[in-house]
């Protein structure tokens, strides 16, 4: 698989695994005969949670009609395809959860193909040894690592490049699962193995990752398509119906990057100061002028520490009476609440977090309610059904100016008040933002191979 090619068709399949990604445009693209399907399955836009407690974030029904398509239509034409950041977080769990959906479908489908799966996560002795030979360096924003923040962590997950990929395919893999990658690098892969990993595979790549989110109009979310090249790349949508433009490829290098024009990714950085776009066919754009330097390699980290147990009310308050008081009656209402949860439950303010979120305008004088959320943070589950019990009921009965005897003051439209996230609240919180210095781009990587 490792000869040069003029021309790489790379075909995403949607911007996430388990959208339920359009089925037309989708075989509309696959006649195109391209070289690989890539889908990204993960991101840390959805927060801590997820790395955290392993799970993923997309509906697991939803993640295996995608998967089915695209792994029966790519070992049905003998394309590769190839998933990145599995299950969301792509921790270990998420990766086993994507491998046991691929296998499913292998044994009801009757299809035979050998599956790799890539696993990224690091032990905290890996993580350790980075840090004693000074390899791990923060990300412009986030603090200093120590080896107490070690202690505390409870996932540390490396952002693979493209090698990895490249390897799988090479050891003979038709399915990819791999952990957390740089998005990129899922559609970056197969034209960097054929001899085309140059600006325009990864420039292409970074407008693939979203599938149609790139598109003038999306109409429908799904497929898109480039073709690699030497000196250039083309790009267009899948869907017969929906269309490209300059603007709309531009734009993408906006997203989710501090600089449009420099773009790092591990051992490389993507120019695009240069780069001009052109209206090849009426859906179609084509690239030239992008550039593609050498960088030090370095493989991102994200790694999460548990902070407790979360929960949350949810309230709106419409009293006039409230409304013209209600910063005052708030401070009223948290005050009275600390002094409960200490005389009833013993607990100081130390030893749990309470904030609130006000939506909406109270000192506007057309203003006929305000939301609040009041959201805690305890040690255990227990300790925080008690302590957000007592904030909510307190807000419902603070006294005010104004009004004597008994009052209501708080709608709560949810019974119980209380709400919670997944894992009976448990929350986690980033805690690293850093890269390592990698000799080999392979070294955070475990791969394991079936034959199915």
């Amino acid at each position: 698989m490792g000869e040069h090619k003029k021309e790489v068709c790379v075909l995403a399949a949607a911007g996430m695994l388990g959208s339920s990604f359009d089925k037309v445009g989708f075989y509309h693209a696959l006649e195109q005969n391209p070289d690989v399907i890539g889908c990204d399955s993960g991101t840390s836009d959805s927060g801590p949670f997820y790395p955290g407690a392993g799970k993923p974030r997309m509906n697991r029904r939803a993640a295996k009609r995608d998967l089915e398509l695209m792994i029966t239509e790519g070992v049905k034409r003998g394309i590769p395809v190839l998933i990145g950041s599995a299950g969301t977080a792509g921790a270990d769990p998420n990766v086993d959860w994507l491998v046991e959906i691929a296998r499913e479908i292998a044994a009801e489908q009757k299809l035979h193909f050998k599956l790799a799966e890539i696993k990224t996560e690091l032990t905290h002795d890996q993580l350790q040894h980075y840090m004693e030979e000074g390899r791990l360096h923060p990300l412009e924003g986030a603090p200093e690592f120590t080896d107490r923040d070690l202690d505390s962590l409870a996932r540390c997950i490396s952002v693979i490049g493209a090698e990895p990929f490249i390897k799988a395919l090479e050891d003979g893999a038709q399915v990819v699962i791999a952990g957390r990658s740089t998005d990129t690098s899922i559609f970056a892969a197969v034209p960097t193995m054929y001899g085309l990993g140059n600006g325009f595979a990864w420039h292409a790549a970074k407008v693939l990752e979203c599938g149609t989110l790139a598109t003038v109009f999306e109409k429908y979310h799904g497929s898109m398509l480039a073709w690699i090249r030497e000196d250039s790349a083309s790009i267009e949508p899948g869907h017969p119906e929906m269309t490209a433009s300059p603007v709309s490829i531009v734009s993408h290098t906006l997203y989710e990057n501090t600089n449009p024009f420099r773009l790092p990714e591990p051992g490389i950085v993507l120019e695009t100061e240069d780069a001009s776009y052109e209206q090849e066919t009426e859906r179609r754009v084509k690239i030239t002028g992008t550039k593609l330097t050498k960088a030090p390699y370095t493989i991102k980290l994200e790694g999460v520490k548990f902070e407790g147990y979360r929960r949350v009310a949810v309230a709106g308050v419409s009293d006039p009476l409230i409304l013209k008081q209600f910063d005052s009656w708030l401070q009223t209402c948290e005050r009275d609440a600390r002094n409960k949860i200490r005389a009833g439950m013993g607990l100081e303010p130390e030893e749990y977090r309470l904030r609130h979120l006000v939506y909406g305008n109270p000192k506007d004088p057309d203003t006929e309610c305000v939301g609040i959320v009041f959201d805690i943070i305890a040690r255990s589950p227990e300790e925080a059904d008690g302590v957000i019990s007592n904030v909510w009921h307190t807000a419902l009965h603070v006294p005010i100016r104004d009004w004597e005897g008994a009052q209501s003051q708080a709608a709560f439209p949810f019974s119980p008040p209380t709400l919670m996230t997944q894992e009976n609240g448990a929350t986690y919180s980033f805690c690293l933002n850093h890269v390592i210095e990698v000799d080999d781009p392979l070294e955070t990587c475990r791969f394991t191979y079936y034959d199915l």
